[in-house]
């Protein structure tokens, strides 16, 4: 159930998980299955009162998790043995659940610097978990490199569902002085974010050189930064009919020469 959950919702850090060492494969499985359930839920839910209601319950599960209370859920219960085994500090899950709940009201986004804490909180949080679990998370430079990484990866998804949130209504403007509400014009106006993206994403990489080489399996969805990027070129950026995707093949190449490298 944990390992379907996290190939159906959360394919980019369940291909890392069978890439990372087997020690630490079924605890980050956990983790893309959980990071996957939070992340659908505000695209999936009808009503904000909905996600709302859903996110409290991930809430109080995640707090229920100490002393081994079992949920009934096979992804938190997964999540709570993970992190009582690896002593995960419960605030960053807590963070994730922050961020999504925000994408309930996508026009918070929009708000001054509010967009780097929902990127460091959307995806940063799951990289440092990720970092925990490979027993790197207190090293020297291992917390500015998972900030880089949010802020890359995390830019690049919000492009990849931008039509989802469109679909919810207008897309507020701007973010980060990136995206035009205006249905005609978004190829103009994600070009500021796709500098932002690759900025964030040479960030990542220059500090990576000097990290812990068992950091690797927690970056490597930053090897599908630049797929996912010429994806949103190919389709018209003003189309709303879909998010863009690769080819399998593409995103299975990439995650295991990135992992045979050893550098995204």
């Amino acid at each position: 159930m944990v390992r379907t959950a996290a190939r159906s919702t959360e394919l980019d850090r369940y291909l890392a998980a069978l890439l990372a060492p087997r020690a630490a494969c079924a605890d980050l499985m956990a983790l893309a299955a959980f990071q996957g359930e939070i992340a659908s839920i505000p695209i999936m839910v009808s009503e904000p009162m909905i996600g709302e209601i859903r996110l409290q319950w991930w809430r109080e599960a995640l707090a229920n998790q100490g002393d081994g209370t079992l949920t009934g859920n096979p992804i938190a219960d997964a999540v709570g043995t993970v992190m009582r085994a690896r002593s995960l500090p419960e605030e960053l899950f807590l963070n994730i659940i922050d961020a999504r709940l925000c994408e309930l009201d996508p026009h918070a986004l929009f708000v001054d610097r509010a967009v780097d804490t929902y990127f460091d909180g959307a995806e940063g949080a799951a990289f440092q978990l990720a970092a925990h679990v490979l027993g790197i998370s207190g090293q020297p430079g291992v917390s500015e490199l998972m900030y880089a990484a949010g802020q890359a990866y995390g830019r690049v998804r919000l492009l990849r569902i931008l039509p989802h949130v469109h679909a919810k209504g207008p897309v507020p403007g701007p973010l980060d002085g990136a995206i035009s509400s205006s249905d005609n014009e978004w190829a103009a106006g994600v070009a500021p974010m796709r500098s932002s993206i690759i900025s964030w994403l040479v960030e990542a990489r220059r500090l990576s050189l000097s990290a812990p080489k068992a950091v690797l399996p927690a970056i490597l969805p930053l090897a599908l930064v630049e797929p996912y990027l010429a994806a949103l070129e190919r389709q018209a950026l003003n189309s709303v009919g879909g998010a863009a995707a690769i080819l399998p093949v593409t995103r299975v190449w990439r995650l295991w020469w990135a992992s045979a490298l050893g550098r995204v």
